[in-house]
């Protein structure tokens, strides 16, 4: 019986909690002309223990908590996720200067949009019919399921958003794995995390391998040839600055496809990688 009550009682906080959420989502909604194609779907109710379909959502989101990443070349960036109405951004850096991953969900898929952090001086947009935004894996899953995708990706220059490359790659992520806890290489140990991989065949070999872990988001990556990243240090709350993203003056905020009299619409060019 206590038992009974226990869940009852958790349902209803959930269920309160739902309620705020979408007080405040309706509050912060914007009119229908200015609506976005895809709406981040919340709240995501944290239960023990996971069972699949899985929720990406539960594992890619974070509660806003600060932590240092480790990487292979020696350095370290301050790792945050952060939300506004329709998107939530994996942000690595600091309070000064964090690039970040631009994702959002809808009731059935996760989307990935802008990336300003592969690296010299660029950034890149992920396009479907030439509108920003490419699905990127399905919100729902099970481990061992393989997801199609092949997105029109353009490469800029972050100082004028010159066109650097651009092209298709199709690529599949696979549901490598799910851990109910895991311990990285700094010996950290979290619960809840996934394992995905970025094949560019099927059955083939991971090329990149990231880390998800609940209430953290992005933990963890690496790549044979790139080397190792890995959660080294969390924060204690308010002990650091939130991480302020970078701004890119060029950046298009439409989400309309520039550049379109220089682009390659073939495949990709080697050397270019994009989740």
């Amino acid at each position: 019986m206590r038992h009974l009550l226990f869940l009852a009682a958790t349902l209803l906080a959930a269920l309160a909690v739902a309620g705020v959420r979408a007080e405040q989502l309706a509050t912060d909604a914007p009119t229908a002309a200015s609506a976005p194609p895809y709406q981040f779907y919340l709240p995501i109710i944290f239960s023990q223990p996971l069972a699949p379909p899985y929720d990406m959502v539960q594992f890619m989101v974070g509660d806003h908590r600060l932590y240092e990443v480790q990487h292979s070349s020696g350095s370290q960036a301050r790792h945050q996720t952060q939300e506004t109405r329709t998107r939530f951004y994996h942000t690595k850096g600091d309070e000064v200067r964090a690039e970040w991953e631009e994702l959002w969900a809808t009731a059935d898929t996760i989307f990935r949009g802008t990336d300003t952090s592969p690296g010299n001086g660029q950034f890149y947009t992920l396009y479907e019919g030439d509108v920003a935004g490419s699905a990127w894996s399905p919100r729902l899953w099970d481990v061992g399921d393989v997801y199609e995708r092949n997105p029109f990706v353009v490469f800029y220059r972050k100082s004028d958003c010159g066109v650097v490359a651009s092209g298709y790659q199709r690529s599949w992520l696979r549901f490598q794995a799910y851990y109910p806890t895991y311990t990285f290489r700094s010996g950290i140990v979290l619960r809840n995390v996934i394992e995905l991989a970025w094949l560019l065949k099927p059955d083939g070999q991971p090329v990149e391998t990231y880390f998800y872990a609940e209430k953290y988001g992005l933990v963890g990556w690496g790549s044979a040839d790139h080397g190792y990243s890995y959660i080294s240090w969390i924060h204690a709350p308010g002990q650091r600055p939130d991480n302020k993203r970078e701004v890119i003056a060029c950046l298009d905020a439409t989400g309309q496809l520039v550049g379109k009299g220089v682009l390659n619409r073939g495949p990709l060019p080697d050397g270019f990688r994009a989740k």
